[in-house]
């Protein structure tokens, strides 16, 4: 049986800068896997955070214009 990848983005909200002061990985993010948090993290601004987990495609765009390095990308074999 094929396998196929799945990936999960995973995101420190602790490190996030916020959607305020920065949003990058939201612009980027073509398949509309990430939103603006409701909750404030401690840094006092609003995280990005995962909402379609399933539509993330693994092209890596959200980790690569992440100046925070609050973004990574798990990848997962799947069956098909």
């Amino acid at each position: 049986m094929a396998t196929k990848k799945h990936y999960q983005v995973q995101i420190d909200p602790a490190m996030c800068k916020g959607t305020e002061g920065c949003g990058l990985c939201l612009h980027v993010c073509e398949e509309s896997v990430l939103q603006r948090a409701e909750a404030m993290n401690a840094r006092g601004v609003h995280p990005a955070e995962v909402v379609e987990t399933d539509r993330c495609t693994g092209c890596g765009l959200c980790v690569l214009h992440c100046p925070d390095l609050a973004i990574w990308l798990e990848a997962a074999a799947v069956a098909a």
